[in-house]
């Protein structure tokens, strides 16, 4: 049973830090998991993750090494087909594992180093096969120098956006060029799946775009919920987006199609299926009951609704090519972060002055918008981060871009005041209230980012606020005790019993019902500028 002492170091503690290979793989094939007491299950989860990931990339060697000894000894085209014969594979399946295989063998071998010691899974290897085949080996080195040694600590989802974004950073004209090609090659393809129902899918569109459409959806099936449909979020977002499409909603005003939408029977959800949003701490919204029924104030038929778009204030000047990013999607290009920001005339645009690690130093709302020329068309609402480390802000407002003059003065002169005092003592004057102000909910969102829990990567303006120590058992509402939480880890706090601490703003430990702790903090707002390449 592995919870007793050998040699005074408890065995769990022996099993977490025994690296991959033969040593640990006989340990665990010899365990009896019901033997395992909960202080060490969590040991043995990850012991087993390792061993797993270091037998995969075992494997994956021996499918490359097939593949060239097939190539040698016969033809090249056909060395899959040994492959496919050995391991009872279809042949596209063969053919994929034989290219992963050979990818990442060949052209990234520390990749596969990291996964024969444990430290990726096949999952995070793929992302940087997936990315960086075909690339510069010079930007291959750069890219997995920076990002490999923090990879064991990201979801693949993370390691997709830290390799994205690099790789724009570095090479934003080739970067552009996939880009353009990309959108070239856009399509639309529907086809049945196992169940018997069907499956839309578009691929290759532009993100800004795509973003907005997708935030058109959520906010009218939000509508309709606070409205009083009893479908559930995901149900009512597939039946507005079939309905966007097949013409039922064609002409209709926002009123008008919650009110089709309420008028449909709408059965209400499972008894054994979790809520959508814990209630909890859900800030109460106000919906306009017009003549026409429940309708969004400032959302108008035809208007395309607004997006969050981050990037940073001098590559939306056009200082340079720097990366940009749409909460929940991942990072964009440059030039599409520019297009974005311009479509978000009439939204919240908020300033973000970090330090030379990326972190917040203070942040606000700036009224000015550039000169430049007005977009085709204008987003309803929205948000556009301007961010920008505080030794670039002094240089910009020194010569700033005439078209972006006024922003970026309006800026200088607001960090410059609000440098003067502590932020605590603007936005935690009011620690009784139940709900945060908006300005101290617009703090948070910015020092955190996303939902604080690990891995979570949904944007911390489409999370809930969370009192880290519960409000009703005297947890105030300031900057050292809130925390976005989307509603699924909401309801992992309030009913999967699991628990949150803040030991300082924006760092977080979370704690499990087995007693494992897993600390988070939010990721950099900026990143420091790519040495050259």
């Amino acid at each position: 049973m592995i919870d007793g002492m050998q040699g005074g170091v408890s065995v769990g503690s022996w099993l977490a830090g025994m690296p991959a290979g033969p040593v640990l793989g006989a340990v665990l094939s010899a365990l009896d998991m019901n033997a395992v007491s909960d202080d060490f299950v969590v040991d043995v989860l990850q012991a087993c993750g390792r061993q797993r990931a270091h037998v995969e990339g075992l494997y994956t060697a021996a499918v490359a090494t097939v593949v060239q000894r097939g190539s040698v000894v016969g033809s090249e085209q056909y060395a899959s087909d040994e492959v496919r014969a050995a391991l009872t594979l279809s042949r596209s399946r063969a053919r994929t594992e034989c290219d992963f295989a050979q990818v990442l063998c060949l052209e990234l071998p520390a990749v596969h180093a990291a996964m024969v010691a444990g430290l990726i899974d096949r999952d995070r290897a793929m992302v940087f096969t997936h990315h960086l085949a075909g690339l510069p080996e010079d930007l291959i080195a750069a890219v997995i120098g920076r990002v490999l040694p923090v990879a064991p600590g990201l979801t693949a989802g993370r390691l997709r956006a830290r390799i994205l974004k690099l790789i724009i950073t570095v090479e934003p004209d080739r970067a552009e060029d996939q880009y353009e090609q990309a959108l070239a090659d856009r399509m639309v393809v529907g086809y049945l799946d196992s169940a018997g129902t069907a499956t839309v899918t578009a691929t290759g569109l532009p993100p800004d775009e795509a973003a907005a459409a997708t935030e058109r959806i959520a906010k009218l099936a939000a509508d309709a919920k606070r409205a009083g449909h009893r479908g559930r979020i995901d149900q009512l977002r597939a039946d507005i987006f079939l309905r966007l499409l097949d013409g039922r909603f064609h002409h209709l005003t926002r009123a008008q199609m919650i009110a089709a939408l309420l008028a449909e029977t709408s059965p209400p959800s499972p008894a054994n299926e979790p809520a959508d949003t814990d209630p909890a701490e859900v800030e109460p919204v106000d919906i306009d009951f017009g003549a026409e029924g429940p309708v969004e104030a400032v959302a108008e038929v035809g208007r395309v609704s607004g997006i969050e778009v981050r990037a940073r204030l001098d590559t939306l000047a056009g200082l340079n090519n720097l990366p940009g990013e749409l909460p929940g999607w991942g990072p964009i290009l440059g030039s599409v972060a520019r297009r974005a920001t311009a479509r978000q005339h009439s939204g919240q645009w908020r300033w973000v002055v970090t330090d030379a690690d990326g972190y917040l130093i203070a942040e606000g709302i700036t009224h000015r918008r550039p000169t430049t020329s007005p977009p085709s068309y204008r987003a309803e609402g929205g948000i556009v981060e301007l961010a920008i480390p505080a030794t670039t802000l002094a240089q910009l407002a020194k010569d700033p871009p005439r078209a972006w003059a006024k922003v970026i003065t309006d800026i200088a002169t607001q960090y410059q005041q609000a440098r003067e005092r502590d932020p605590a003592e603007k936005l935690d004057t009011q620690p009784g209230r139940r709900h945060p102000t908006n300005a101290l909910r617009r703090y948070t969102q910015i020092r955190d980012r996303t939902c604080t829990a690990p891995g979570c990567r949904r944007s911390a303006v489409q999370s809930e606020l969370d009192h880290t120590h519960d409000i009703q058992h005297g947890g105030p509402t300031t900057t050292t005790n809130l925390a976005p939480a989307c509603a699924h880890d909401h309801a992992l706090k309030h009913r999967g019993r699991w628990t949150v601490t803040q030991p300082q703003p924006g760092h977080f430990r979370w704690t499990s019902p087995l007693g494992r702790s897993y600390p988070t903090r939010g990721e950099p707002i900026t990143d420091p500028d790519p040495p050259p390449f």
